[in-house]
């Protein structure tokens, strides 16, 4: 048995991972869609800790499953310190669009999630995700996936993005390169300033393969999803 824990990223919530089902269906993969919601850590290390627990726990006696991990952005940053939390548990992982921290402007980092935060819990909804969206990470390209404020607690926002703000990451990528689980990084063509961590990231980690996407920004799984499945039934061996 195979199973593929997929973590979303910020501001979105577990279904927007419901396509993969009908992808992956015949591919005899068990896909779990966490809610980063629902167990929100004081950091990620934390997060990484009681989420392998919660995994090991689901495993049956007497089984062994194949575990993998897939990961956009927030969550690709929390599918990392997995990996490296655990790395015995993981056959393999596609990473989508994440940071794995630097030792470079952690302080503007964390100045700028704790204004993120102030916003998301006093703004008007929709214009603040305007502002969102119009954010150079996302390449110009409309959200493709819907985001009613009723599908989320503000405080859980705000607390997301003060905790888990990459001011406080550590810098993986020194960890990431003795990590032996492989990986496959994807970016979108257009998604200059992560096509560059990619391409770092290849050149430093041997069990690392970055790939890009033609046509997709930072949002690759929604704005190409035929082009990103095939990337990952690739990575999965489908």
């Amino acid at each position: 048995m195979k199973v593929l824990w997929c973590l979303h990223g910020n501001l979105q919530q577990p279904i927007v991972w419901r396509s993969l089902s009908c992808a992956l269906g015949e591919q005899e993969f068990m896909i779990e869609s966490v809610n980063l919601w629902a167990d929100l850590a004081p950091n990620c290390w934390s997060w990484a800790e009681a989420f392998c627990h919660r995994v090991r726990l689901t495993m049956p006696r007497g089984l062994s499953p194949q575990h993998y991990l897939l990961g956009y952005s927030l969550g690709g940053r929390l599918a990392f310190h997995a990996l490296l939390m655990a790395p015995d548990l993981w056959s393999g992982a596609i990473v989508v669009s994440a940071d794995p921290g630097s030792d470079q402007d952690r302080q503007k980092s964390l100045a700028r999630d704790r204004i993120w935060a102030y916003r998301f819990l006093t703004e008007p909804w929709e214009p603040l995700l305007a502002d969102w969206d119009a954010l150079p990470v996302f390449c110009g390209y409309p959200c493709p996936t819907p985001r009613p404020e009723t599908d989320f607690k503000r405080q859980d926002i705000a607390t997301a993005f003060k905790t888990y703000s990459k001011g406080h990451m550590d810098h993986l990528t020194p960890r990431l390169r003795h990590l032996s689980v492989p990986i496959t990084y994807v970016t979108g063509k257009d998604d200059r300033r992560y096509g560059q961590l990619g391409q770092t990231l290849d050149q430093q980690c041997p069990h690392l393969t970055h790939v890009t996407i033609e046509g997709a920004g930072h949002r690759v799984p929604w704005e190409q999803p035929q082009a990103f499945q095939q990337a990952l039934l690739a990575a999965l061996g489908g």
